[in-house]
């Protein structure tokens, strides 16, 4: 079980670091004043997503339904401002939008590569 949640985090960090060092590339504003700040957010990204995100998603769910969906990754995007600004992150909500979008393509392929090499 202790071996499960390490690779979830690890996968988790992997992806935030992987966002961040795009976003500097670009020129985003997405970054954290120390690492271990990028460490705690992916439990705190966790916890906020659990608990808040359901509840935004319902709130937003007609002007969702009206964007086929599309508003969705405006909802993701607050999720991850919020955690961002909980554990000292500098970003705008530009840069938690693409933030949000690497992260979960980023921990998506990620996974996916966890699952097949084991």
């Amino acid at each position: 079980m202790l071996k499960r949640w390490l690779l979830h985090w690890l996968t988790g960090f992997v992806a935030v670091w992987i966002a961040a060092w795009l976003a500097k590339r670009i020129g985003l504003l997405l970054g954290w004043p120390n690492v271990w700040r990028m460490v705690i957010f992916v439990p705190v990204l966790g916890c906020v997503n659990s608990l808040i995100g359901p509840f935004l998603r319902m709130i937003s769910l007609p002007i969702t339904c009206l964007t086929f969906g599309l508003f969705g990754f405006v909802v993701n995007a607050l999720v991850f401002w919020l955690a961002g600004i909980l554990t000292g992150a500098v970003m705008n909500f530009w840069s938690a939008l693409f933030g949000s979008i690497v992260v979960t393509f980023a921990g998506g392929i990620i996974s996916r590569l966890i699952k097949e090499i084991s």
